[in-house]
């Protein structure tokens, strides 16, 4: 696996140095236009209907729609030095937090001199029961992230939509009342305890996908111009006494 972003977790005034790898992997079989002829891949232009002519890039500005439905140009923004620390806001449990916002997976993996404050923050989320919610930098926009563990060894960061991305007229689509009888009620009952199981996720593969590989496997190969392909300081810290420090640093926030 390819590191993504390597930085810092901030647990309170204990850092610990992280790296991010993703976690899933598209399902779908990616695929890509070719010229029959000569087998090379197909490329884009940016083409004005207007004038009839294909643009380059210095011809070209973004532009977005304001919600009042007016289009606007948006400048370029300045190249920001990005922040590589991920940090942790509060400790709410996964109860707190509706799936609904959950839009990406990724696994976290301690650097060199982290792995014992990582440990520590990994049994202590087990023990409490908590996750933590955190902000952190991807792209160049701020981002919210869930950081809880997955098993007993590694955590998981979790990448949430913001609230407002939420389409909350979605949440009113069912029905207003509806009436269901106690006998009914009853019989579905009976049917989920008797369809109840552990979710296992071994027992799901994905066999549509099998199916394809096994097809492509069956295929001819062509030859296809390969596509051109596109750290941070560690800290050594004591860590009780990091740990000292964020207790006494937050008793006087709350008193």
């Amino acid at each position: 696996m390819r590191s993504l972003y390597r930085g810092i977790l901030g647990f309170g005034l204990v850092s610990i140095p992280i790296q991010l790898f993703k976690a899933l992997e598209h399902d779908r079989l990616e695929s890509h236009w070719i010229h029959r002829v000569c087998k090379s891949r197909v490329t884009y232009q940016k083409y004005c209907p207007v004038c009839e002519r294909p643009l380059s890039a210095d011809e070209i500005d973004k532009a977005t729609v304001r919600p009042d439905g007016q289009w606007v140009v948006v400048p370029p923004k300045p190249v920001a030095p990005r922040d590589h620390v991920i940090t942790i806001i509060n400790f709410p449990t996964l109860a707190d937090i509706d799936p609904v916002y959950y839009e990406s997976a990724y696994w976290l993996k301690p650097g060199d001199g982290g792995q014992k404050a990582y440990a520590l923050l990994l049994r202590t989320m087990h023990e409490t029961g908590r996750v933590a919610l955190a902000t952190l930098q991807l792209k160049d926009e701020p981002r919210l992230a869930m950081v809880r563990p997955y098993n007993d060894r590694t955590l998981v960061l979790h990448r949430l939509h913001y609230p407002d991305a939420l389409r909350a007229e979605g949440a009113m689509l069912g029905p207003e009342a509806s009436e269901v009888s106690a006998k009914e009620l009853d019989l579905a009952k009976t049917l989920i305890d008797y369809m109840a199981d552990t979710f296992r996720p071994e027992d799901y593969p994905n066999q549509y996908r099998l199916q394809r590989l096994q097809e492509l496997e069956a295929l001819e190969p062509v030859a296809v111009a390969a596509a051109p392909a596109v750290g941070h300081p560690r800290e050594v810290v004591d860590l009780m006494e990091r740990l000292r420090a964020s207790v006494a640093q937050r008793h006087g926030v709350g008193s």
